[in-house]
């Protein structure tokens, strides 16, 4: 056995893992309990939104007559109960190792869509300066570059923002768009001119903020945008 793995081992046995939504003795981040009851989001679904459907629709009346730049989004299950714990401990609770959970479940959620995957690249919707330092780190970047390991694609920063912004989830659904509106700018350090990409964010509500992020990616030359996401909120249309 190698000096690495023994030392993982005795870490371990001194400080046996626990599943950050309830605390039991876990081997993951999250538990097999926890992770059993989260609402995963199955077919049919809108086709371009990812909105759960009664039958598969190529726009739903959440999308339908609105400028959206991405071509299709898909959450792996609903932004509620042991998920939403799960999603807050990732964001404020210095749970980083909760990136590759998410990866994997989101890649296991949606590989039977296999063109979904067909993609050149991965990116990721970038947080303010102020924001990632306090936290330490960008959860979408750390989900980012999970899928990209599993789909052996690359990952690459694309996006800046270039300014800070009011959180999301505190404004009504108007201000949310407009909170967003040419926040985002395209790296010119990377070439994006015709190429496929998956747009990585942690939760989907009104598809606001990875929409903006899309519009940015299409006019510096993207072929399509493709976006995933952990979670969807329910929102009323």
């Amino acid at each position: 056995m190698a000096l690495d793995q023994i030392f993982g081992s005795l870490i371990d046995l001194i400080y046996p893992k626990r599943c950050y939504v309830c605390g039991s003795d876990s081997r993951e981040s999250i538990c097999s309990t926890c992770v059993s009851s989260f609402y995963f989001i199955d077919s049919p679904v809108c086709q371009k939104c990812g909105k759960p459907t009664t039958i598969e629709v190529d726009e739903c009346r959440e999308c339908r007559d609105k400028s959206i730049y991405f071509s299709t989004a898909r959450s792996a299950a609903f932004y509620e109960g042991n998920l939403r714990e799960a999603i807050h401990k990732f964001k404020y609770d210095n749970g980083k190792s909760l990136g590759d959970v998410f990866a994997k479940l989101s890649y296991k959620t949606l590989r039977e869509e296999k063109k979904f995957f067909n993609i050149d690249m991965v990116t990721y919707v970038p947080l303010g300066r102020k924001k990632e330092l306090e936290r330490g780190y960008n959860q979408a970047k750390l989900i980012a570059e999970s899928i990209s390991s599993l789909i052996s694609k690359p990952c690459a920063s694309v996006l800046i923002r270039v300014r800070e912004t009011e959180d999301q989830n505190k404004l009504d659904m108007e201000k949310r768009h407009t909170n967003v509106k040419n926040v985002f700018l395209v790296s010119k350090k990377i070439n994006i001119k015709r190429k496929r990409i998956l747009l990585i964010d942690d939760v989907y509500t009104t598809g606001a903020t990875v929409n903006e992020c899309s519009k940015m990616l299409k006019s510096a030359g993207a072929e399509e945008v493709r976006v995933l996401t952990i979670a969807r909120a329910k929102i009323d249309a």
